[in-house]
């Protein structure tokens, strides 16, 4: 047998409301907890206050818990019969629970049970005179009054905030209305524009113009030529093109700067443009712009191109600049610097470099054998390594000594081909017979081959020579395992009996990618070795960059999974370029400017005179 129990109730405009259940038992429990069957919220009736239980085929039988007494048909009882086709009613404090056939859908048959929460006239009396309906302001007139008072704090005083403070150079500190517009804290680098809105908010409900931007970023210059960024731009579908009118028709402008640089997102960096906003030109590119040579991409971790760096092909042409271009990683790309250098050599542990490294590890903190770190140290700020010099990077084991007088050693001066000359048409210089010098290699110090030498303190001297005269000295110098040549690119005279030997400029390139950053002190926990095969370079010709592949191990896409690193275009590409960016150098020799300085063209000269 089933009960439907119905909990009736009214609202202030007198509608009922009816909300039903039905409960498949023949017996139920009546009481204030949450576990009975029917449940009366009341302090005056108990947990378990009653129950009812089915007694015949209509019939059913109330029985109250620790004889507490209820009102059964208008007489107290602690236990009754009730016929439900004659229908009967059940008082427990103020509730009033009657008892009938159901006669609605569903319930033919079943007996119903009705609750009803009646409030005594003196209840109802004391809730009135408690009240505060007599009292404050009906709601209509008070929603009235708070919409006024939300239009006129949170819109009129902030306008006229805005507008008695247009002018003011520096807002005083404290409190002004129109900051309860600001929807999030400024950016750590428009911080201290926290009290001065109308740097970027120049007029009321208008966007922030990019006028409004370029009044203190004056050097930012932009991705590329308008009219092409408007070519490269692809047809938007639905969605994004009613956002675009919707955003155009509210003030804002497209391809803005507020378009990408978005403020008030919390204190911080601020952040980078989303990755989607790249791939909307980039990943093909070609179908648009299609003069262009930049190579179409989508995402680093599945479609980028390989990497092509701007290696130098020539350090000095004619007129003493560096000549480069872009070679793509797999084509194994060879640069010449003007200087020679074989990487395997220096960083071997079981040859001569290695022995003389041990030596002087006291002095140097070398270990058992030379480390990238030996020669290489990072700039101050991490991102970049210093150029190597002959003073702080070779000399103490490639000596340049060729004479002493008393305790003062002399040294060829390094960098300066023409003091080199000169110093050593000197040493001959005289009418009393000097001891000849020889820097041609046969007896010349050489890291770990001393043997034919007498050394004195750090400097080598040569005990024999081939060589008598200062022409035939000059000419061994800048020769076949000579000073000079055994390292750097000699220019010869003219002719034979010419001496004026002069060095090919050596140029140390700093910056490799010029269309993409990328920060040594970002990867200071990896060795050297995992992203550059230096050990195995032979040459100094040898681009020692890894390809893309390599760092694809550690970087993925857009979507990482595992130890990967989300690797978004903005993590190494700049919007914004930069004054070394290849296509501000080209603009500026077809305008007939010469390049600021080496920097324009990536590399790091070393001028003759041995200065950076």
């Amino acid at each position: 047998m089933s009960f439907v129990v119905k909990y009736r109730s009214r609202t202030s405009g007198g509608r009922e409301i009816i909300r039903a259940k039905t409960v498949d038992s023949d017996t139920l429990k009546i009481g204030r907890s949450a576990e009975c069957d029917i449940v009366l919220s009341d302090l005056g009736v108990t947990l378990h206050h009653a129950t009812i239980q089915l007694s015949g085929k209509s019939q059913v039988t109330i029985v109250t818990e620790e004889n507490l007494p209820v009102t059964v048909n208008g007489r107290s009882t602690t236990r009754a019969d009730i016929s439900a086709v004659r229908g009967g009613t059940v008082r427990i404090g103020p509730h009033r629970l009657s008892i009938g056939i159901g006669d609605g859908e569903g319930e033919e048959g079943r007996i119903a049970i009705t609750v009803d929460r009646e409030e005594s006239a003196d209840k109802v009396k004391a809730h009135r005179m408690f009240s505060l309906a007599g009292v404050v302001p009906g709601k209509r007139i008070t929603s009235w009054v708070f919409v006024a008072l939300i239009l006129l704090s949170c819109l009129a005083f902030p306008i006229y905030s805005y507008y008695s403070s247009k002018g003011v150079e520096q807002r005083a500190d404290g409190f002004h209305a129109d900051t309860l517009w600001v929807s999030g804290a400024m950016s750590d680098g428009h911080a201290n524009l926290a009290n001065d809105c109308q740097s970027c908010h120049v007029e009321a409900f208008v966007s922030v113009r990019d006028s409004a931007c370029v009044e203190c970023h004056t050097d930012i210059p932009d991705h590329a030529e308008a009219d092409l960024m408007a070519t490269a731009e692809p047809e938007l579908g639905f969605g994004r093109s009613f956002l675009r009118t919707v955003a155009t028709a509210f003030n804002r402008p497209e391809r803005s700067c507020a378009s990408c640089h978005v403020e008030h997102e919390g204190a911080g960096r601020m952040a980078a443009a989303p990755q989607q906003f790249c791939a909307d030109c980039h990943t093909d590119l070609d179908t648009r712009l299609t003069e262009t040579s930049l190579l179409n991409a989508h995402d680093f971790g599945s479609d980028h191109p390989e990497f092509r760096p701007r290696i130098m092909t020539r350090p000095a042409d004619e007129n003493g600049m560096a000549r480069y271009r872009r070679v793509s990683i797999d084509d194994e790309p060879q640069e010449n610097t003007g200087l020679k250098f074989p990487h395997e050599l220096h960083l071997s542990d079981t040859n001569g470099v290695a022995r003389m490294a041990q030596r002087l590890s006291d002095e140097y903190g070398f270990g058992e054998a030379l480390d990238c770190a030996d020669c290489h140290v990072a700039t101050p700020d991490g991102t970049r390594f210093e150029p190597i010099s002959m003073e702080a990077n070779c000399q103490m084991c490639h000596s340049l000594a060729f004479d002493r007088i008393g305790g003062t050693v002399r040294t060829l001066r390094h960098g300066e081909p023409e003091m080199v000359i000169a110093d050593i048409r000197a040493f001959y210089r005289g009418t009393s017979p000097r001891r000849p010098i020889d820097l041609s290699g046969m007896e010349r110090r050489r890291p770990g081959d001393d043997s034919r030498a007498r050394t004195v303190g750090r400097y080598q001297f040569a005990a024999r020579t081939r060589y008598a005269q200062a022409d035939s000295a000059i000419r061994a110098v800048f020769s076949r395992d000579g000073a000079c040549f055994d390292c750097h690119e000699v220019e010869r005279p003219p002719t034979r009996a010419s001496l004026a030997f002069d060095i090919v400029p050596v140029r140390q390139i700093s910056r490799y990618m010029h269309d993409g950053w990328f920060d040594h002190a970002a990867h200071e926990t990896e060795d050297c070795s995992t992203c550059h095969v230096a050990s195995e370079s032979e040459e100094a010709s040898d681009v020692l960059l890894p390809g893309i592949e390599t760092c694809r191990d550690c970087h993925a896409g857009a979507v990482a999974g595992g130890n990967e690193i989300v690797s978004t275009c903005a993590m190494c590409h700049s919007y914004h370029a930069d004054d070394a960016a290849p296509y501000l150098v080209r603009a500026r020799n077809n305008r007939g400017q010469r390049p600021r300085s080496v920097r324009d063209y990536g590399g790091l000269a070393i001028n003759p005179r041995g200065d950076r």
